[in-house]
């Protein structure tokens, strides 16, 4: 249940937060993960060629002092690696994903150097007093805990070394709030207008539901369930016990406790937020379940007066319009005083051009790209230049992508015209559009009613209806920009299909070459995969990056439990795809690495039968691979040692599996380059 994993999920962070009411470039977490390197001698001033980055002014730049240096940068860096961690349980791909983030958190460093410059010329400072107290109500967060207590030790040898650490970090956190202070004011005013204007979001972000819950897998079981509880021959909480599948909240009848609509989901949340507190609704089907729920309680804020009773909410609120209020402030004044920075390298320059661009101005774009290709494709050679760097290939695929995706929209009326034209009566060419939206709309309603031959009639002409309208729409639109036959509407369509044709043939090559340089890039892997699936290398690779993904989930039993319906439509299809490759490998090793892959979800799936099945295909297809008859034999006995045991269907196949049983890892010395 897709809303459910948002519940139970861990809190996600924000990446790459703009500067506003309490937030600072800095966080205590990124140097408890890691060792800062050495400090700058002050009186040694570096060089440009050291910095990350050099703040501006009137485009001179400002002095050292304020200047992204490479240890304060790693640092966030860290932290922000981290974060991205948490929220996608990978790392950030380091081709397509770092070299934005980057980008992103030295725009944050940048405005906190601004807002340094700024309090100094104002003279704005905060005391030692100060900056101890902070200090210490830090360190105490820590102290609490040991183990937090012994890892600061261990990383900074004593907690003196700690605050000492962070003193310089604590101090410019005070500076900014200074600063948000004096040029920021809140009213409550202005928390009105700001709840009014985003009165949809704060409601799905704040209003809660307090509810209970059972998780069934069919209608029938669901409306069986449910009238159970309606007549009274089962109290919802002893239903949930016996009926639940969803096992983490069964034990205490299905109680879940507070969500928002916006962890709900708006299908389950519209009708949820509809009920009167203390009713039983259902059943509802959800994209993995049939649910019945029992609405418990509410709150609601659906008016500012409750938001302002609300202390916790209101104050939310009060924050984040202080922070809009200075983001604008902080624009502002960079605007008036011309800050901005030069960055130093010679990669993320093109990242901040690319990301400069409006989306919508294709000659900027265009322009871009073929500066690029002086670098891509040297001296007009016909084969990607492998010696650049391979984050400057992904960055000219993405611009590639980019462009592809203004041709769309610049073609979108020419493309609708042909994929609608002939595929409705021709009586319909030509009508006024609002007269076959009417005539639609009364199909539809016809159509809700209708059964048997009258439903077909109605389906096949709603059908026609909305692609007249379509037709008729994009006719319009093509007239309007000069066309006026289909021969220049046909040869239009071509000049798509030839520069479509061409911009996925330079991403091809851009992807093959990266995949060479770093096969690890899964996003490198997906693109490429997704435009030439009938490469088998990357194929193998891309299914596998897909199972590593799976892993943290279905090698842990009650996580999988947990999280089944969400996500075996992925893990048969990850399933599928390495099948197909252990068959139809055109190379021994392409085989190999989809079997030992497969050998290794059978074990993370504790389905030894399943597991024994591609050992003997593995040993079919390399009969020299190393422990390959050991590793069977002991498969063999493990599963013959459990045929007395339940069986369980199987995830794979319909064959059964049973209890499961510890198995060894097989050994993939002779194939580490295609283990998961």
């Amino acid at each position: 249940m897709n809303w459910m994993r948002k519940h139970t999920a861990i809190v996600i962070w924000v990446i790459v937060a703009a500067f506003g009411v309490g937030v600072v470039w800095w966080s205590v977490g990124a140097y408890i993960g890691g060792q800062s390197g050495p400090a700058q001698n002050a009186s040694q001033a570096p060089s440009p060629s050291q910095a990350i980055a050099l703040v501006t002014k009137g485009g001179t730049p400002l002095s050292y002092n304020y200047w992204i240096m490479p240890t304060d940068f790693n640092n966030y860096m860290q932290n922000v690696n981290s974060n991205y961690q948490n929220t996608y349980g990978q790392n950030p791909d380091p081709l397509f994903v770092e070299p934005q983030l980057e980008l992103n958190s030295i725009n944050t460093l940048v405005n906190q150097q601004v807002i340094n410059y700024f309090a100094k010329n104002d003279n704005i400072t905060v005391s030692k007093t100060d900056v101890d107290s902070q200090i210490n109500s830090i360190v105490n967060q820590y102290k609490s805990n040991p183990q937090t207590l012994n890892y600061i030790n261990q990383q900074y040898g004593s907690l003196q070394n700690f605050e000492n650490f962070i003193r310089p970090q604590v101090e410019e956190s005070l500076i900014s709030q200074r600063v948000m202070s004096l040029v920021v004011n809140v009213t409550q005013s202005d928390v009105q207008s700001y709840y009014q204007t985003n009165k949809a979001t704060i409601e799905n972000t704040y209003n809660q539901a307090k509810i209970a819950h059972i998780s069934l897998s069919s209608q029938a079981t669901a409306d069986k369930v449910f009238n159970l509880i309606k007549s009274g021959k089962l109290s919802f909480s002893q239903a949930a016990k016996d009926y639940s599948l969803d096992t983490t909240t069964s034990a205490t009848g299905g109680e879940i406790g507070w969500l928002t609509m916006q962890q709900l989901g708006s299908n389950l949340g519209n009708q949820i937020f509809s009920a009167t507190p203390g009713s039983i609704i259902g059943p509802i089907q959800t994209s993995y379940s049939w649910e019945i729920i029992n609405v418990e309680a509410k709150k609601l804020y659906d008016n500012f007066d409750t938001v302002v009773q609300a202390t916790s909410v209101y104050n939310t609120l009060v924050n984040d319009v202080q922070q809009q209020k200075f983001t604008q402030w902080l624009n502002n004044y960079k605007k008036q005083n011309d800050f901005s920075y030069q960055l130093e390298g010679q990669v993320l320059p093109y990242f901040k051009e690319f990301y400069s661009i409006p989306s919508t101005d294709t000659t900027k774009l265009d322009q871009f790209i073929q500066n690029m290709k002086s670098y891509i494709y040297p001296s007009g050679q016909a084969t990607v230049n492998t010696s650049v760097d391979p984050r400057l290939l992904a960055l000219f695929e993405m611009a590639l992508e980019s462009y592809k995706a203004n041709l769309n929209k610049q073609y979108s009326a020419i493309l609708s015209y042909h994929a609608n034209a002939g595929s409705f009566p021709a009586t319909y060419i030509g009508v006024p559009v609002n007269t076959l939206q009417q005539k639609l709309t009364e199909v539809q309603n016809a159509l809700n009613s209708a059964t048997g031959t009258n439903f077909t009639k109605f389906f096949n002409e709603q059908t026609n209806l909305q692609t007249a309208i379509n037709f008729n729409k994009a006719f319009e639109t093509l007239k309007a920009q000069g066309y006026t036959t289909d021969a220049q509407i046909n040869a239009q369509y071509d000049k798509y299909n030839t520069l479509i044709s061409q911009i996925n043939d330079e991403m091809k090559q851009v992807l093959t070459a990266i995949y060479q340089l770093v096969p690890y890039s899964t996003v490198a892997v997906s693109k490429l995969y997704s435009l030439d699936p009938s490469n088998q290398q990357v194929a193998l690779s891309y299914f596998q990056d897909q199972y590593n993904l799976l892993k943290p989930i279905i090698s842990n039993p009650q996580t999988y439990q947990t999280y089944a319906s969400q996500v075996n439509s992925m893990l048969s299809y990850v399933f599928s795809g390495l099948q197909s490759l252990s068959y139809t490998g055109q190379s021994t090793s392409i085989k190999q690495g989809a079997l030992v892959t497969l050998i290794s979800m059978a074990q993370d799936m504790n389905s030894p039968k399943e597991e024994l099945t591609y050992l003997k295909q593995l040993k079919a297809v390399n009969p020299n691979y190393q422990g390959i008859d050991q590793v069977i034999a002991q498969v063999q006995t493990a599963i013959t040692a459990s045929s007395t045991t339940t069986s369980a269907t199987s995830t794979f196949s319909s064959s059964s599996s049973s209890t499961p049983t510890a198995t060894p890892a097989i050994p993939t010395n002779q194939a580490s380059q295609f283990k998961p």
